[in-house]
């Protein structure tokens, strides 16, 4: 038998009040069962704490509140530190997973060692969890630099390569998709795309890919960071960069 080896889902949470519990309670129903769920709460000034409070004698949950503000990236390195599971999994508060979710990526991952990553396709909902569009990915055997990179969120990873390649980087807070994306091709690992749509990205006034301005800056301060490395001068980075730039240009 086949041994299903723990997940760690970790959700974080800054001033998401209004739909934590769904995000949580989507992870406590999902098929695959070996699960622990670690909550980090940046510093919320909302209701988040009297909600997160109900969850806090769950078994397989951990509840870590950080005392001040340290953004996305420093808290998912916190809780990420804190994870006990072969396989990580990030969910942001606001948004919510599919109930084979897990079950699903796992199967896509499991006896590859040399994956580093699985990625699904998903849902576009309103600030209400209506059904707005699906989102599907370009499907292929094998992924470059320029391809579209998978959602920062909700993609299954092999932490024993995560931690390998050096994991997140403090210096980014924003577009951690996109590079752990680019560091996992540079360590030559594979990514696979699981052709299911398996959660739920709500679009609401506080979404960041609302900024395509910051969201173009922030990939073009990471390219650059690679960049600087002379054994990252390969031509998809650096035309990579180059279309960044173009994009920048054409926004008004």
């Amino acid at each position: 038998m086949k041994k299903n080896f723990l997940i760690t889902v970790y959700i974080t949470n800054r001033n998401y009040g209004n739909f934590i519990k769904k995000a949580i309670d989507s992870v406590l129903n999902q098929s695959y069962s070996n699960l622990e769920i670690i909550i980090i709460d940046d510093a919320s000034t909302d209701n988040s704490i009297n909600i997160l409070k109900n969850y806090k004698n769950i078994k397989n949950i951990k509840i870590i509140f950080n005392k001040s503000k340290k953004g996305l990236v420093k808290s998912s390195i916190i809780a990420i530190k804190a994870s006990r599971g072969r396989y990580i999994l990030r969910l942001d508060a606001d948004d919510y997973l599919n109930t084979h979710a897990l079950k699903y990526m796992f199967n896509k991952i499991k006896n590859k060692p040399d994956v580093a990553l699985v990625f699904p396709d998903f849902f576009n909902v309103c600030k209400n969890s209506n059904f707005i569009s699906r989102f599907r990915y370009t499907h292929k055997k094998k992924y470059n630099f320029l391809d579209m990179p998978a959602h920062g969120a909700c993609s299954l990873m092999n932490k024993k390569i995560f931690f390998k390649i050096g994991g997140y980087n403090k210096l980014f807070d924003r577009q951690d998709g996109f590079y752990i994306w680019l560091l996992i091709l540079l360590n030559k690992f594979k990514i696979i795309h699981c052709q299911k749509p398996l959660f739920y990205y709500r679009k609401h006034d506080n979404n960041l890919s609302k900024n395509t301005k910051k969201i173009l800056k922030t990939r073009l301060k990471i390219l650059q960071f690679f960049l600087k490395n002379k054994e990252n001068h390969i031509s998809p980075l650096k035309k990579l960069k180059q279309k960044t730039i173009l994009k920048l240009k054409n926004i008004k």
